[in-house]
């Protein structure tokens, strides 16, 4: 039996190892399924819920993307070249460049844990990530919400650039426990807000959250409670929400557990909670600093998006699914699992 990869495939895995990414693969082709025959329930697939469809593929390439240029300098330096793009043209949603520039975050701090893997430290890589996180902490700082998230991100990346290769920086599953109650949390806090018939003060005021995100989500329940299997259908809640069709800026409840829930239903919400789980075992299928930061990074994005809706904007999910692919492959030197009998997982395997 070897470390480096090659060995008995037959022996223990690691946690959130090749089963991740089975599970991702699973969870995306029932959410496909569950979309088209919502779509067909309704008679149609509005234009306003193609982004259901859009996103499984646009996250799959992600992590590919990730998973085949080994996290390396190409995958950091384009993310960068987007965050740039993002910065200079202010071409979407605010919250969701913002959004972006958490993922470049944890993209730059795996391109500098691929130099403390190899043992030596390259320049151009740690310019490129230097000049990368600087960007996506720029983009950031757009939002609230995302300012604070990046933050716990640069932080995974301090903890896990620092940490001596040889020693895990957490447990592995107290990282994927961690990461998972965050999402919980947020969730079952969002559903306790929706439940409320008003807002404490403090989160009604422009900076919070807003009377107006209020009655969105109030919106949601209601659409949802009236069809609580299935959901209105893929684009039904802009139809059903007099305050969503009130502003173009309020088209969407502003939270991604909400909009599923009234428009594809407790069937849907479900499914969306499996992918995010999903997304943390593939993201943590590597060693212990890549693991820390790629499911730091996917549970910011899941606990951000609980507040807001950043799934449907292809370039948040790119980045997402890049920090994915990117967090799974093992480094090339010192593997996290050397000389446990423990084989490191292979970019080829199975994504």
């Amino acid at each position: 039996m070897r470390g480096d990869g090659g060995g008995d495939r037959s022996t223990r895995t690691p946690w959130g190892s090749a089963w991740g990414d089975r599970a991702l693969l699973v969870v995306l082709g029932l959410w496909m399924l569950w979309v088209a025959l919502a779509a067909v329930r309704h008679g149609h697939l509005d234009p306003a819920g193609g982004h259901y469809l859009l996103m499984p593929a646009v996250l799959l390439l992600g992590v590919l993307l990730g998973r085949r240029g080994g996290g390396g300098i190409t995958v950091v330096a384009s993310a960068g070249a987007l965050g740039t793009i993002l910065l200079v043209l202010d071409p979407i949603y605010a919250n969701a460049q913002a959004a972006c520039g958490v993922q470049m975050v944890a993209l730059a701090g795996l391109l500098l844990v691929q130099d403390a893997d190899e043992e030596r430290v390259s320049r151009s890589r740690t310019v490129v990530a230097v000049v990368t996180g600087a960007l996506g902490l720029l983009l950031a700082a757009g939002a609230q919400a995302a300012s604070v998230l990046a933050l716990v991100v640069a932080a995974a990346v301090a903890l896990a650039v620092t940490a001596a290769p040889a020693r895990p920086v957490v447990a592995r599953p107290v990282v994927l426990v961690v990461g998972l109650a965050s999402i919980g949390t947020a969730l079952l806090a969002v559903l306790v807000l929706a439940a409320l018939p008003t807002w404490p003060e403090a989160l009604s005021s422009p900076e919070s959250l807003s009377g107006a995100r209020h009655d969105l989500w109030r919106d949601a329940g209601e659409l949802w409670r009236r069809h609580p299997i299935a959901g209105g259908g893929p684009g039904s809640f802009l139809e059903a929400s007099g305050t969503a069709r009130s502003a173009p800026h309020l088209y969407a409840a502003h939270s991604s557990i909400l909009q599923v829930a009234s428009e594809l239903g407790t069937v849907g919400a479900l499914l969306l909670a499996g992918l995010l789980a999903a997304g943390a075992l593939a993201a943590h299928r590597a060693g212990s600093s890549r693991g820390l930061i790629g499911v730091t990074a996917w549970c910011a994005l899941a606990v951000h998006s609980m507040i807001d809706h950043l799934y449907e904007f292809p370039a948040v999910v790119l980045l997402a699914g890049a920090v994915i692919g990117s967090a799974g492959v093992a480094g090339r030197g010192r593997a996290p699992a050397e000389g446990r009998g423990v084989p490191a997982p292979s970019p080829h395997d199975p994504l």
